[in-house]
């Protein structure tokens, strides 16, 4: 095992801005040092909570381009309990040009955040990491990178990847290959938290064929629906298969849809017309949530290499074409999804800033 100090160096999180020059006024400078400096705290937050998927879904997106979810949170699970690291302080930030070691990427006006980390060394003694995070600015929002070299970041895929293929989700059965990966997806998310998950049952209903469901028959052409009462997703293949036809990822992303439904029964989350609790949300406010997390676990799969080039692109002409609400839907409406622009934005949340975006936090 590599030494405790050289993990915790490795992994120093760097954060780079793109939206200012470095020529931006001292006022407008010192504005965004205080946000960087927010942002550096509430991921040292995170750390010190064990909320790793949270810490993911707040790295810039070229590093959600380089390193999957599931290497990036199960090498600071690793770190968190062989080093006992304890909460990082901060105690100094200027605005440089930083160039990010994995990429070799410069970055103009990068946030440098000095901090202290108390750790415990591998002879048991108590030490002090001495380091700086860099951070980048991303659509408003000051973003971090996960490790400091190619090496590092090569490695921590080669020891925590597992069985990541290289083979498009697309490729093959998209309904099994979309079952599998959402069980598996959601069953490692949850890993990190104190949320239990249980898989959700699956039953995918033949062409011309019906099934009696808690929730009444699943009969041809119902598309797809998820039961809170059995805790069952139900697909109508012969519906997906079409969609399949015109973009196969926007059949996928139909299962993934109704799996995030599964994942919000689990969490508590309740669909009510007059919500008075803190998990009680209106019949759209579930549903665009399950269409952002659907997009989390796009980008997921993207960091992954599972997606085609065009699969996002065609998943949301396709949704604009034929899964937004007719416009005499009423947003309090019990069976209210959303308009085709909302759906659209929902699934772009997800795909760009993970759970984060979607008003939920796993």
């Amino acid at each position: 095992m590599r030494p405790v100090r050289t993990i915790l160096l490795a992994l120093a999180v760097v954060m780079t801005g793109l939206g200012l020059s470095p020529t931006a006024s001292a006022q407008d400078r010192e504005a965004d040092a205080r946000e960087a400096v927010a942002t550096a705290q509430e991921i040292f937050r995170l750390a010190d909570e064990r909320k790793f998927n949270a810490m993911y879904d707040r790295i810039h997106p070229d590093a959600h381009a380089e390193v999957p979810r599931v290497v990036a949170v199960k090498v600071f699970e690793q770190l968190y309990a062989v080093a006992q690291a304890g909460r990082s302080e901060i105690v100094g930030v200027d605005l440089v040009s930083w160039t990010w070691g994995v990429t070799g990427e410069t970055y103009d006006y990068a946030a440098a955040i000095a901090f202290e980390q108390p750790f415990v060394d591998e002879n048991g003694d108590e030490e002090t990491l001495e380091d700086t995070m860099y951070l980048v600015e991303s659509k408003g929002e000051w973003r971090w990178f996960f490790g400091s070299s190619r090496d590092f970041v090569d490695s921590a895929i080669a020891t925590y990847g597992g069985d990541l293929s290289s083979d498009p989700l697309t490729e093959g059965n998209l309904i099994e290959n979309a079952v599998r990966d959402l069980d598996a997806y959601y069953t490692d998310a949850f890993t990190y938290t104190d949320l239990a998950y249980r898989s959700p049952g699956v039953v995918a209903v033949p062409p011309g064929e019906s099934y009696q469901t808690a929730c009444g028959p699943a009969a041809p052409g119902f598309w797809a629906f998820y039961c809170p009462p059995d805790q069952t997703v139900y697909l109508d293949v012969e519906f997906l298969t079409s969609v399949g036809q015109q973009a196969d990822f926007a059949a996928v992303f139909v299962v993934a849809h109704e799996w995030a439904h599964h994942v919000q029964t689990e969490i508590g989350l309740v669909r009510t017309q007059s919500p008075d609790d803190w998990n009680e949300v209106y019949s759209i406010e579930l549903e665009l949530m399950a269409d952002c997390m659907s997009g989390a676990w796009a980008l997921d799969l993207d960091t992954r290499g599972l997606l085609e080039q065009d699969d996002i692109d065609e998943t949301i002409q396709f949704t604009i074409e034929y899964l937004g609400d007719p416009d005499y839907i009423e947003v309090s409406d019990p069976q209210a999804h959303g308009s085709a622009d909302q759906r659209a934005q929902s699934i772009l949340a997800g795909y760009e800033n993970g759970f984060s975006g979607c008003n939920i936090q796993i």
